[in-house]
């Protein structure tokens, strides 16, 4: 008889991973519908844009504003959750499942491993998500794998520039609000734009890299 725990494991596993490659499927037709004519694009470029007040244009290029760590993240003594470069930069740890969208695996098997992880070090998801403010008081953000320290570079899972003004308390939650400037400039934009972005931070080109610095000062044991 398979244990009753292990089941229940088994099945949300299971459930997660159908319900990741059906809304894959169902990306991958929407994306070719709209991509079928350029002229159709170009139109609901224009009607994303009206909505959102933000150009496809700038949404790609978000991260020519992302900036890194100076140096090397390590834990700061007093709050383990803010990690600071070597100039003192607070980043803000975000919780785990906050960083599913970062992993290199489906969204939803990233959001129950994040979980499981927290009881089974096993399942634990490898990727780390930081914010830290930038002066004009939007977030910079970075991802880092926590085994080996460097910065995610791949275009579809790289931490992105948040355009959003209204999160005053992200360095206390670990995380962006969910409503807000952020859903509307940061969220729905990926959902509806794509993760076509022509930059992993400031000054540097997707593709410019074969390899993300290392910028964890404290790694995970595998």
């Amino acid at each position: 008889m398979i244990a009753k725990p292990l089941l229940t494991l088994t099945t949300v596993l299971l459930a997660a991973y159908v319900f990741s490659i059906t809304n894959a499927s169902a990306y991958s037709i929407a994306l070719s519908t709209t991509t079928s004519s350029s002229a159709i694009l170009s139109s609901t470029d224009k009607v994303i844009e009206s909505r959102l007040k933000l150009s496809r244009k700038d949404h790609e290029n978000r991260n020519q504003l992302n900036e890194l760590p100076n140096g090397k993240l390590k834990p700061s003594l007093e709050d383990k959750t803010i990690w600071k470069d070597d100039e003192g930069r607070p980043w803000k740890l975000n919780a785990e499942p906050n960083a599913a969208y970062h992993q290199p695996m489906p969204v939803a098997i990233a959001f129950i491993r994040a979980y499981i992880g927290a009881v089974i070090p096993i399942f634990k998801v490898p990727n780390l998500k930081f914010v830290s403010p930038n002066k004009d008081g939007r977030y910079s953000e970075v991802c880092a794998n926590r085994y080996t320290g460097e910065l995610v570079i791949e275009q579809k899972i790289i931490g992105t520039y948040n355009y959003a003004t209204d999160a005053p308390d992200a360095m206390k939650d670990g995380k962006l609000p969910t409503t807000g400037e952020h859903d509307t400039l940061d969220v729905i934009p990926h959902n509806e734009y794509g993760w076509n972005y022509l930059y992993i931070a400031k000054g540097i080109e997707i593709g410019s890299l074969e390899k993300g610095p290392v910028i964890l000062g404290q790694l995970d044991e595998q």
